[in-house]
């Protein structure tokens, strides 16, 4: 609900997959499940939730709102330039990248 499918994708607790009960011959949403970090037993569904308004106008009408703004935000300055830095990050790990990642971040 209002934030991207893709943070609850991200999230190693969060399932994600098929609706349980369909029959191979009527597989509508796909078959089984991934992620189930908790071990859950036969779960049905994940719900992601996420402020409505983006900062600052979610401080406008007085509800929380993510800070800082995340990438998939259109109004994100610097998606384009953490998304490269999280990307070399992920191929070549080092402590090192991470306080630029970080800046990034920050000021998006």
């Amino acid at each position: 609900m209002n934030a991207w499918t893709g943070v609850g994708y991200l999230s190693p607790f969060a399932t994600w997959g098929a609706f349980p009960g369909h029959t191979p011959d009527d597989i509508q949403s796909g078959h089984g499940v991934v992620h189930n970090g908790l071990l859950l037993a036969r779960p049905e569904r994940t719900v992601v939730r996420g402020p409505f308004r983006p900062f600052p106008r979610s401080w406008a009408s007085g509800s929380l709102a993510l800070t800082p703004v995340p990438p998939w935000f259109v109004h994100n300055r610097t998606a384009a330039t953490t998304g490269e830095r999280l990307v070399r990050f992920a191929a070549a790990p080092r402590w090192r990248k991470l306080p630029g990642v970080f800046a990034s971040a920050l000021r998006g």
